[in-house]
């Protein structure tokens, strides 16, 4: 996850533009969660995104901690908090690794917490070593909740999903760009990850594709993620992608921009659309739940 820890990514452009999950997946997850509500940890919490809806919809719980690996995305995270310092006076942030929870003192691997989450950022973890980690640190009956999102797709403009999927691993754009195993277990959703049935128990597995999306919205769905985004913004966003950020530092002045020439293509195919044309994207997503063992 070097990229995301490298100094001169553009944390903010990532905040801002990166999709938030809907309050109807809070739900579900304050349902599934049983017992106390006092300590709540956000591995891989990038710049807070899902940390503060947490405080915003479990706002039963007493106290919540973001961790990351990067520095960059801390600070970010920490920007906004102070900001917001009345509204999230729970909510604190530190730098640490996925597997670690040493940033708990006295406390830490003695199963003190209620909750652990981990929001799209577990397929860069040491899967073994995280579950390990996170079991040592919940009580009995606490909730370990991973849940992301995998590639999105057009809904309205079918001809567009070939274009985005060359863009993303084609050999001549993306593919070489991306930090592997990570990028491919994101890509399946974490598909062949699961808990361990020696820590815990009362897995919940879900997953929502491409087939499954279709033709609904989000009363339909409980994690049903999409944005409507201009096509400006549509290159913002993909300007947001580590693999673009690796390109980028394999082509500090190409005559054209990748996403330049990705915007083309899609007028090409469409050319009813401007760049200020707005264009529907939906994420494939899923969740994993379970319990600690007592």
């Amino acid at each position: 996850m070097s990229v995301f820890s490298a100094k001169d990514f553009n944390a903010q452009r990532y905040s801002t533009i990166r999709p938030t999950y809907p309050d109807s997946f809070y739900e579900v997850l304050s349902k599934y969660h049983q017992g106390p509500r006092e300590m709540l940890i956000d591995v891989g919490c990038g710049p807070g995104t899902a940390t503060f809806q947490l405080a915003d919809c479990l706002n039963s719980f007493e106290k919540l901690i973001g961790t990351d690996l990067s520095s960059t995305m801390v600070e970010n995270a920490r920007a906004t908090q102070e900001q917001n310092a009345d509204k999230y006076a729970n909510v604190s942030f530190v730098q640490s690794p996925a597997e670690s929870f040493e940033f708990l003192g006295r406390n830490a691997y003695k199963q003190k917490c209620d909750m652990i989450t981990a929001v799209e950022c577990a397929h860069w973890f040491d899967f073994e070593k995280f579950q390990s980690a996170a079991a040592a640190n919940l009580r009995a009956g606490g909730t370990l909740a991973i849940w992301g999102y995998g590639d999105f797709f057009f809904p309205d403009y079918p001809k567009l999903d070939f274009e985005i999927d060359d863009l993303t691993f084609g050999e001549d754009k993306f593919g070489p760009y991306w930090q592997q195993p990570g990028r491919n277990i994101a890509c399946e959703m974490l598909k062949d990850l699961h808990y361990d049935s020696r820590w815990f128990s009362d897995a919940e597995e879900v997953y929502y594709y491409k087939e499954d999306l279709k033709g609904k919205g989000p009363k339909s769905t409980p994690l049903f993620m999409y944005k409507r985004l201009t096509l400006t913004d549509l290159k913002e966003y993909i300007k947001t992608w580590s693999g673009y950020h690796s390109w980028q530092k394999d082509h500090p002045k190409p005559e054209k921009d990748i996403t330049d020439i990705f915007i083309e293509r899609v007028k090409e195919l469409y050319p009813e659309l401007k760049d200020e044309s707005e264009v529907q994207i939906t994420w494939r997503t899923f969740w994993m739940f379970a319990r600690r063992k007592p």
